[in-house]
């Protein structure tokens, strides 16, 4: 797909091709994976109060927001590019700026362009009246990205926020299994903290609105279908934008574009169902929505961490068996 997409820029020329990239990204963000993944979480949610019980319905809401990242990361793998991991553990870093930063303020414009003043005041009371649920769930969040930067170190041997050099050598198997091993004590952390908080406010997680649930299996399937298409087709641009603009791109992210377009760009993309989430619950003005609003951030990192965790012990796996990849 990715030499058809070059083709497609040698027969519109380069100002065409920049806008179609733009108009495609656009819709990719906009609209396509936000839809596609509103399919998958409503129907998720019904199958998880059926057979799990109210109390799961945030985990599994949140968790599965996060199958866009899982899905860009195993297509990459097909790719033959360990760089997919990016996406996972970059989440980790859009999710803070998206839940706690961008998802209020959009809050807040609507009701402000809207005159809805009295919601204004009632979500900064509320945020107030639970001012250690929010920073429990911010100091949650920026432990979980400590935990993903730093499996992010022991699988690319870069920092994340500086260009991969060229003379980076690919990591072999023990450290990537180290990466690995990494995001899984990162889970262990989250849910040995998450369990006090739902011993002393159980209600936070089960008493949610639930208003738009479904329990159906073709809903999920569905949904999951149309985000493996969509990611299959921006793992394809990623791949050509790293081959058209490699002399532009390297003086951002260095030798390792894919890996750079992976967690800046694919993980803003693939987040940007948890900030429709947070959204959605940050207006609804109650104490448990607010909770599920900012699991927008925590119970999504510590999911990262989880595919990040599945990654690397598929990718040492692959390195085991001989199969050579790029980042």
């Amino acid at each position: 797909m990715d030499s058809l997409i070059v083709k497609l820029h040698d027969y519109t020329g380069e100002v065409n091709f920049l806008v179609i990239s733009a108009i495609t990204a656009a819709t990719f963000c906009l609209w396509l994976i936000p839809k596609a993944t509103d399919f998958m979480v409503n129907s998720a949610a019904g199958l998880a109060e059926k057979f799990l019980g109210r109390d799961q319905r945030t985990l599994v809401i949140n968790s599965s927001t996060n199958n866009p990242e899982l899905l860009l990361m195993l297509v990459s793998f097909g790719l033959r590019r360990l760089g997919g991991i990016a996406t996972p553990l970059g989440s980790n870093f859009a999710n803070i700026y998206l839940m706690f930063i961008i998802a209020p303020l959009v809050v807040f414009s609507k009701w402000l362009f809207t005159g809805k003043f009295h919601k204004i005041r009632g979500l900064i009371e509320l945020i107030s009246r639970e001012r250690k649920l929010f920073f429990w769930h911010f100091l949650m969040s920026f432990a979980m990205f400590y935990f993903a930067s730093t499996a992010y170190w022991c699988m690319t041997g870069a920092f994340q926020f500086f260009p991969v050099r060229e003379d980076t050598p690919l990591r072999n198997w023990q450290w990537l299994l180290l990466g690995g091993i990494t995001c899984f004590l990162g889970i262990l952390i989250f849910f040995f903290c998450e369990r006090r908080l739902k011993n002393r406010r159980p209600e936070l997680f089960e008493d949610i609105s639930d208003e738009d649930f479904e329990a159906s299996w073709v809903q999920f399937v569905f949904g999951t279908g149309v985000l493996l298409l969509l990611c299959y087709l921006l793992n394809s641009f990623f791949l050509a934008w790293t081959e058209l603009y490699s002399p532009s791109l390297s003086r951002i992210f260095g030798n390792g574009i894919f890996v750079g377009l992976h967690y800046f760009v694919g993980s803003l993309i693939s987040s940007l169902p948890e900030a429709t989430v947070a959204i959605e619950n940050y207006e609804r003005l109650t104490s448990p929505d607010l909770n599920t609003a900012l699991a927008s951030a925590t119970q999504s990192n510590m999911t990262n961490l989880a595919i990040g965790c599945v990654g690397s012990i598929l990718a040492s796996m692959f390195l085991l068996a001989g199969i050579s990849y790029n980042l």
